[in-house]
């Protein structure tokens, strides 16, 4: 997983939320071929020694193997944005680009880190704003999505503490880092692994 929190001219905070799972495009498919050219010539060996099954096992293999990974590439594209600015808050949520969007009201809006029952240690992280309830960050560990709970705490709601008139100041620790913010768009951002 991955979390940025990012402040532009005191103008408000945008949190990216991306999952830290595979190695991007070009090197998943560097990965595959490289696995591809072992277990494809170890099955021409075999074959060439009258091993002929081996062959079509190999092949089933590496389409397994390219299903998972292709699958797993696709995962690592999930984004979820939270801007932060002014009195509203938007949360964006989409795989490379904006596929869903919710505008809610800062003032009114509660972030509740609620525990899933019969699940050990298992938290669901929710923005609920006047009957709405919005799940984010599905993908985070228990503790990221705690410590995310606590910095959409100090800037959402109605005794937010983000500055006054709605400035924002960048800060810095682990789970933060003071980068410059755009407005929403159609792109979710780069992957920040």
């Amino acid at each position: 997983m991955s979390t940025r929190s990012t402040s532009e001219g005191y103008s408000g905070r945008r949190f990216v939320l991306a999952p830290n799972i595979a190695p991007d495009w070009g090197q998943t498919m560097r990965i595959f071929a490289g696995l591809s050219v072992v277990c494809l010539g170890i099955a021409l060996v075999c074959t060439w020694m009258g091993f002929w099954p081996v062959l079509p096992f190999a092949g089933l293999e590496l389409t397994a193997l390219g299903v998972a990974l292709y699958t797993s590439a696709r995962r690592s594209l999930d984004r979820e944005l939270i801007h932060v600015v002014g009195n509203a808050v938007r949360v964006e949520k989409g795989r490379g680009r904006v596929e869903q969007a919710w505008d809610m009201d800062r003032a009114w809006t509660e972030v509740v880190l609620r525990r899933l029952p019969r699940r050990w240690e298992e938290t669901q992280l929710l923005l609920r704003s006047r009957g709405q309830e919005l799940v984010i960050g599905g993908f985070l560990e228990p503790e990221e999505r705690r410590s995310l709970a606590r910095e959409l705490g100090r800037c959402i709601g109605p005794m937010a503490r983000c500055g006054d008139d709605g400035a924002v100041p960048a800060t810095a620790g682990d789970e933060a880092q003071a980068a410059l913010s755009v407005a929403p768009s159609n792109s979710l951002g780069d992957r920040t692994g």
